[in-house]
């Protein structure tokens, strides 16, 4: 599913925030700024769900705020990170469920679900089209799908200084807006609308920008990426040509293409036989 073959090592991607459990909310500025346009645009939804999954809710930072939103709902917050799972139960909200499983195979019942609330977990995904279709299947019948991930633009910045170093993948490759919208109906989602956000932000050097992506979880995870430090010579290139794109007076630029994606699931008679 993804360009110039960018193929994601699924167990590295749990390591990697497993490690960050401890760090990532401390760390995750953009993340949360996103997960609360999230929340912002639920009001316009009119719904009155009985059952939220938060799938992909790490630390479980978003439950509050659903909890304040639906008070009456119940929430199951859902990751595959075990040690992400126990920071959320050390804050777990009243009405709330934790299970710690895949997304791509949800222990969850078919039409059981009012709505499903995922903040940037599908881009971790190679082939997003098992999670859809599990998120599909446990919504009832005129039920939303809300969810925000990155689109092709994001790191771009990055992706250019490493292509003076080698050809080899060093930064995750993203679907854009299109490619959503076509998997989200292929597996029988309706009224698909989907908006992009450019964010720009700074940083002071590589290596800060590095630091932040590990507190995160998010470093380099290609089935075929290079083990091992970064040799001398194709750092400094590395750092010659991030440095080209040094704002005057400021710091290394770094992009992020948010997208934002609404979904509805059509009512059970219109469903695809089968689903």
């Amino acid at each position: 599913m993804r360009t110039h073959h960018f193929e994601l090592d699924p167990r590295a991607v749990q390591r990697g925030f497993r490690s960050a459990a401890s760090t990532y909310d401390a760390a995750a500025t953009l993340q949360h700024r996103i997960e609360s346009d999230l929340i912002e645009r639920l009001p316009l939804l009119d719904l009155r769900p009985g059952w939220i999954l938060d799938l992909g809710c790490g630390t479980g930072h978003a439950e509050p705020p659903l909890a304040r939103q639906y008070p009456d709902a119940r929430i199951i917050g859902l990751d595959a990170a075990y040690e992400m799972l126990r920071w959320k139960q050390m804050h777990q909200e009243r009405h709330s469920t934790t299970l710690c499983a895949d997304a791509r195979a949800l222990p969850l019942l078919s039409s059981s679900v009012d709505l499903v609330f995922s903040n940037l977990l599908l881009q971790w995904f190679d082939d997003p089209t098992p999670a859809l279709s599990e998120v599909f299947r446990v919504l009832c019948d005129r039920s939303a799908f809300l969810f925000a991930t990155f689109g092709p633009r994001t790191f771009q910045e990055l992706r250019e200084a490493w292509s003076h170093v080698d050809d080899g993948p060093h930064v995750s490759a993203f679907l854009d807006g299109p490619a959503w919208g076509a998997q989200l109906m292929r597996v029988g989602f309706v009224e698909v609308v989907l908006d992009v956000d450019l964010v720009t932000e700074e940083v002071a050097d590589l290596k800060t920008l590095a630091d932040e992506l590990r507190r995160i979880g998010a470093t380099n995870r290609h089935a075929r990426r290079a083990r091992g430090l970064l040799g001398r010579q194709a750092l400094e290139t590395l750092t010659r040509a991030y440095e080209t794109m040094r704002r005057p007076g400021g710091g290394l630029p770094v992009t992020y293409e948010v997208l934002y994606g609404l979904a509805w699931t059509p009512m059970r008679l219109e469903r695809k036989e089968g689903s």
